[in-house]
């Protein structure tokens, strides 16, 4: 199955939550010394949808698409 488009975390607009490390922590994980997270992992198009609903719940909007 192939991977979902690249995708990151802006460490600017990223305000702490940990949400997106919570609720998918096969592809985020907090920074290590730094209260933001960090993707880590591709994640399969099975994901997606979990993704996308995490993207669009972000308080600060902080996860975004890599652009090609």
């Amino acid at each position: 199955m192939p991977d979902v488009p690249e995708f990151y975390v802006d460490e600017d607009l990223c305000t702490e939550c940990g949400d997106c490390v919570k609720l998918l922590p096969q592809a985020f994980r907090n920074v290590e010394d730094e209260e933001v997270a960090e993707v880590y992992a591709s994640l399969d198009e099975s994901q997606r949808p979990k993704l996308e609903k995490i993207m669009a719940e972000c308080p600060g909007h902080a996860i975004l698409w890599k652009k090609r």
